[in-house]
């Protein structure tokens, strides 16, 4: 559809109570005592003629598909946007409450989690309400705030960090100028929202909730913060105070800023969306044996632990999650199962020359630095964590390499920490053949945009 570009923003507070559980990490030792800074449903409506996109975006650290999609039903109900055009995404904070069933971090409140429905619903509605005229302009200012953390020792790929790594070291800044209402500023940059670590335990949107509150204080608009392909990019300061998340958001914001000076405004007539199902392949399960073999030995070990550090119950999380795990692998490896596949959803949301492209997962830095720069749409930008989170999706390159994101050796069952997988609520893991079922997806979403 045809037309000039309107904008709405909304927001809603969607801080839980202290006591909630916290997703992102195991080995925590209790729920949230407290709430640090709040969290926010942020809410952006843009139109063209008759036709309207929408894009949410939660301080939340995932959902899983079938969340997601209630929650773009629900919107679309209450808007009139359909879910093909309603994008909704998590930021990834680690110090935000368990709304995926992660194994190992607790009990996910269910309640608040279907409270999130009806809220998404009435932020969308809300932006709507807000619609007016508006000038889009587009700058890529340079930023870095981490680096790749694929860092090899010994042998052995661990979490650390790895100076020649791919990383994305840019930000994406959309500015839309409202004349006689807030301006709108969306930013994005691809880096893992985890600078307070595993022993914080207040509720935190972490750094990109401050990059937004930067960005508001400093030019008086509305902001909202979308992450990238952040799955291999930590953040240079991890383990860190509420100072260190400051410092982290104000420099993102700086860099935000600056790009607002130096953007490139284009005319708008026209937004669309669409949406495309790929299935990624997951790797055999094991066989009965060396399934049975795996249980054996992490119901041991659970047996172990009870002994050594007692009976409590986050004491028990974790060893319970690695046997849980295992029992659902050797449950698997019975059933005989190959060439098994995991649902993933590519959407593609087009505003004018801009294409926001969303991924269903933990996406590595490679895909977006190659996506963007080889799109026939430009620019692109490529958003993760969008409708839902399968977990991480590497690169072909990584598999070789293996580590915690990778999946390789089942470490779990050898006492060298977990894989990533193991911690979603996949059994397996996805296989190198997941990278061409990716850029596939990614070049039929672009292409339909293109074409639109």
């Amino acid at each position: 559809m045809t037309g000039p570009l309107t904008a709405g923003f909304a927001k809603v507070d969607i801080t839980p109570q202290p006591g909630i559980h916290l997703g992102g990490y195991w080995g925590r030792t209790s729920g949230a005592v407290d709430v640090r800074d709040p969290l926010w449903a942020r809410a952006l409506v843009l139109g063209a003629g008759a036709g309207r996109v929408g894009l949410v975006a939660l301080d939340l650290v995932g959902l899983d598909a079938a969340t997601a999609m209630r929650m773009r039903q629900a919107a679309a109900a209450a808007s009139g946007i359909g879910p093909d055009q309603l994008m909704v995404c998590c930021t990834h904070t680690h110090a935000g409450p368990l709304t995926l069933s992660f194994r190992g971090m607790g009990e996910m409140d269910t309640a608040y989690v279907r409270s999130l429905i009806d809220t998404v619903a009435g932020v969308v509605a809300t932006a709507c309400e807000d619609g007016a005229p508006a000038r889009l302009a587009y700058a890529r200012p340079q930023v870095q705030l981490g680096a790749n953390r694929q860092q090899k020792v010994g042998g052995e790929v661990i979490l650390g960090r790895d100076p020649d790594g791919p990383v994305v070291p840019y930000a994406h800044v959309v500015h839309l100028d409202r004349a006689g209402c807030p301006d709108i500023v969306l930013c994005s940059h691809p880096c893992h929202p985890v600078v307070l670590g595993s022993a914080n335990h207040s509720i935190s949107a972490d750094f990109p909730g401050a990059a937004v509150r930067a960005v508001e204080r400093r030019t008086n608009s509305h902001a909202l913060f979308v992450n990238g392909a952040c799955g291999d990019i930590n953040p240079r300061l991890t383990r860190g105070t509420p100072a260190d998340v400051d410092e982290l958001g104000e420099e993102l914001a700086a860099a935000v800023v600056g790009g607002l000076g130096e953007a490139t405004s284009w005319p708008v007539d026209r937004v669309a969306g669409t949406r495309h199902g790929a299935e990624l392949p997951l790797v055999d399960p094991p066989s009965v044996a060396r399934a049975g073999a795996i249980r054996a030995w992490l119901k041991l070990r659970a047996a172990a632990i009870r002994c050594r550090r007692g009976g409590g119950y986050w004491a028990r999380l974790v060893p319970q999650a690695r046997v849980q795990w295992a029992r659902d692998l050797l449950a698997l490896s019975r059933t005989g199962a190959r060439g098994l596949r995991q649902d993933f959803e590519v959407q593609g949301i087009a505003v004018g020359p801009l294409a926001l492209v969303g991924m269903e997962g933990e996406m590595f830095a490679r895909y977006q630095l190659e996506l963007e720069a080889g799109s026939p749409v430009q620019p692109t930008v490529l958003v993760g964590y969008a409708n839902g989170c399968v977990g991480y999706v590497p690169t072909a390159d990584e598999f070789d390499r293996g580590g915690y994101e990778v999946g390789s050796g089942y470490r779990i069952a050898q006492g060298r920490g977990v894989d990533a997988y193991q911690v979603y609520p996949t059994v397996q893991m996805l296989s190198s053949e997941c990278d061409g079922t990716v850029r596939d997806a990614a070049r039929t979403v672009l292409a339909r945009l293109a074409a639109q």
